[in-house]
């Protein structure tokens, strides 16, 4: 017997009941719409509040260099006794990045940058400081002491390297180096200038009472020439130099020179740092 599928048709929806759904559906409408909005608007104030809490915990961990942190004497440029100087995108990616994302933390920095200051000194009730204490109980005078002969020990090292630097002649014959690259930052004047330091150096190191900032000034000064001393090496290995000059001046000893310049600059600069930050409460 075959099979009787019913079959019924839809009724049309009278003219009251058409204007109740679109009603219905307009309000739908503008409830998702003012939804979306609400949430967007939640998120917003989310992402502000973040980007304020992290600007108000880095002022609480970091100081403009300004309100404590010491000069050398001579470039004005800051020391750091208790540590930094730091950056604000490293600190706080370091502290945020799994809380929140790229754009957030680079809102934060912005913020924080916003006064152009871009180099921060830890505060002294932050996490990032570094107290005069907390080198494993050393007492500091000792530490003081040790430094000081390394200092001096450094010195003498790089007094030496300088007695082999060779003379720089006013021309290497006909072969004399290329403007890019030109003589060695050894001119009897540069020589003069070195030596004279050493000299102040060790007058300083020989104080009991050590100025600081005289120590950060002079390891300031060794810091720039053996800076100047690379970035001569640097072209001269670029354009790679005849044989001439290799061998009128020997790359390996002004290697060393700028190495111990380097070295020299350090173990001053660390003993500089190390008697001021005793002098912070």
């Amino acid at each position: 017997m075959p099979g009787r599928y019913p079959f019924t048709m839809a009724r049309e929806w009278t003219d009251e009941e058409r204007r109740r759904a679109d009603e219905e559906e307009e309000a739908h409408y503008w409830a998702t719409v003012e939804e979306q909005r609400r949430e967007e608007e939640e998120r917003k104030a989310a992402r502000e509040a973040a980007v304020e809490t992290m600007v108000a915990w880095f002022h609480e961990q970091f100081e403009d260099p300004q309100v404590q942190t010491p000069r050398d004497n001579e470039t004005d440029s800051y020391i750091y006794p208790w540590g930094g100087p730091f950056e604000a995108s490293d600190v706080l990616y370091g502290a945020f990045q799994e809380e929140h994302d790229e754009e957030l933390i680079l809102a934060a920095v912005k913020a924080i940058e916003s006064d152009g200051t871009t180099e921060w000194a830890p505060s002294s009730l932050g996490d990032y400081y570094e107290h005069p204490e907390d080198q494993d109980g050393e007492d500091s005078d000792a530490r003081a002491a040790q430094l000081t002969a390394s200092a001096l020990e450094r010195l003498d090292a790089l007094e030496a390297i300088l007695a082999e630097l060779p003379r720089v002649p006013a021309q290497l014959g006909h072969n004399a180096p290329p403007n890019e690259v030109g003589i060695p930052p050894y001119s009897d004047e540069d020589r003069e200038t070195v030596r004279a330091t050493i000299v102040e150096a060790r007058a300083a190191l020989a104080d009991p009472a050590p100025d600081a900032r005289e120590l950060a000034t002079l390891g300031r000064r060794f810091e720039r020439w053996g800076a100047k001393i690379m970035a001569w090496l640097g072209k001269k290995a670029d354009l790679a130099v005849d044989e001439v000059i290799k061998n009128s001046i020997r790359a390996v000893t002004w290697t060393q020179a700028a190495g111990a310049a380097a070295a020299t600059a350090d173990i001053l600069l660390h003993l500089a740092k190390h008697l001021l930050a005793g002098g912070r409460p």
